[in-house]
């Protein structure tokens, strides 16, 4: 089927001021808080290495850095839940499991010092091998500001947008699942890229709008079938910067181009943010040679 139904759908999508694109992703406030999100997931890390992460999410630095991305606009509303303690289920099992806790902070650090996309997935395959309880691919949603351009944010409604626009049938919760959606995205923003953007966060925002019932799929969609030449987004990225020259690296058009990395949000989410530039930067990871050798 053409594609051409698709294009006219995003074209109208960028163009509707009450767009996730108009409202969110081209925000300019959108792009203050990149930095000062991956402090803070440098502090969940050094915290967890120290000892003094403590068993609670409440008052943690974790439900700081989770809190102000929950605080953006509409796409990320609700991020915090999976990281919320549900005292019945003991999940997500994070906090009275020691062992888990390092993993997850293993993870978060080893992410944050990749540049690669091959590292970011590894972390991720590790991760979902220590079978956590309760601690899936929400996760996706901390990364997505560590690597942009390689790692989409996933919630609900985008995984219900993903299905409705190609025709899958990914089920939240679980890695594999996000992993393969993942696939999917990088091929739909690699077939339209003139439209979207390197930064993923604008094709997830086309997949929330539609899995939010604010725009209906074009009918008979299907993906394409494999990467077009010149490697796609199933060829590793080595050597590609995670984050390239900035969230919309590569080609930019118009108010798609970006000035660097950053997010921002309402006044509760400043606050949040203020919080985490107060704090002593522990180190820098941008640095830091990628962490080898398995999570455990």
């Amino acid at each position: 089927m053409s594609t051409e139904p698709l294009r006219r759908l995003i074209e109208r999508w960028r163009a509707d001021d009450t767009s996730t694109y108009r409202t969110w992703f081209l925000w300019e406030e959108r792009l203050k808080n990149f930095r000062s999100i991956r402090r803070g997931i440098e502090q969940v890390v050094d915290a967890i290495e120290a000892g003094t992460f403590g068993n609670v999410y409440k008052g943690s630095v974790l439900e700081t850095v989770v809190g102000s991305i929950a605080e953006q606009r509409q796409i990320f509303k609700g991020a915090d839940h999976a990281f919320l303690w549900k005292p019945k289920l003991r999940i997500p099992d994070i906090y009275e499991d020691r062992e888990n806790q390092a993993a997850f902070g293993r993870f978060l650090d080893v992410c944050a010092c990749c540049r690669t996309e091959e590292h970011v997935l590894q972390a991720i395959r590790q991760l979902d091998g220590k079978s956590i309880k309760g601690l899936g691919p929400a996760a996706a949603n901390l990364l997505y500001f560590l690597h942009p351009t390689l790692v989409p944010p996933s919630n609900t409604a985008i995984v219900k947008g993903f299905n409705a626009l190609t025709g899958a049938k990914v089920k939240l919760g679980r890695w594999t699942e996000y992993l393969a959606m993942r696939e999917g995205v990088l091929r739909l923003n690699q077939e339209h890229r003139d439209l979207l953007s390197n930064d993923l966060g604008a094709v997830a925002g086309l997949l929330f709008d539609i899995g939010s019932g604010r725009y209906v799929a074009p009918q008979g969609m299907t993906m394409p079938s494999r990467s077009p030449p010149g490697g796609g987004p199933r060829t590793r990225a080595r050597g590609r910067g995670a984050g390239g020259p900035g969230p919309g690296g590569g080609q930019r058009n118009g108010r798609d181009a970006h000035r660097g990395p950053g997010m921002a949000a309402g006044p509760g989410a400043r606050t949040r943010i203020r919080r985490l530039d107060r704090g002593e930067r522990p180190r820098t990871v941008l640095g830091r040679r990628p962490p080898r050798g398995p999570l455990s």
